[in-house]
């Protein structure tokens, strides 16, 4: 598990998604399916300024029986990779865990491009984008924004009123 303090979120493969570990006021959620290559362009380019200090947190490994596997994200081909850290997760027998890597001062253009891959289908990792204010997590099906600045999430359900999921909304 790595924990985001700032954003009050434990990236963990092992508990709820970041968007259940706050409430509605804080999240929004964007289906893939009702999504296309220009609005993924247009809110990651709302919610990630080119100024912010972007990092990313990934599973990039599991261990197994001791064992390290990668988690074959390739996540190289579409970040330029520097500043790793790793941070290992073991379970409780010992024999088997979780790689987590994060990666500090990752380009905006990176994102935009690991998101429109993962919208044309390319596998993704469990992973998310964040900075001191934000969260974005994205996987095959969904984009979902945490945020500790409400008139952000505000912000961005207006403008995407007929567009963002609102199934978990209260």
């Amino acid at each position: 598990m790595v924990k985001l303090d700032k954003l009050n979120i434990d990236f963990d493969c092992n508990k709820e998604t970041p968007y259940f570990q706050v409430n509605p006021n804080q999240r929004i959620r964007f289906g893939m399916e009702d999504l296309t290559p220009s609005l993924i362009r247009k809110v990651v380019e709302e919610v990630l300024s080119e100024k912010d200090n972007i990092n990313v947190v990934f599973i990039s490994e599991y261990i197994i029986n001791n064992k390290r596997f990668t988690s074959k994200s390739r996540i190289g081909k579409f970040i330029n990779i520097n500043n790793w850290k790793e941070s290992i997760e073991i379970d409780e027998c010992g024999d088997e865990g979780v790689v987590y890597a994060t990666i500090r001062d990752v380009d905006r253009n990176d994102v935009l491009k690991y998101c429109l891959k993962v919208f044309n289908g390319h596998n993704e990792a469990f992973i998310s984008f964040f900075t001191e204010e934000v969260l974005l997590y994205l996987n095959s099906d969904v984009i979902d924004i945490v945020s500790n600045n409400r008139s952000k999430i505000d912000s961005l359900k207006q403008n995407y009123a007929g567009i963002f999921n609102k199934y978990y909304e209260e």
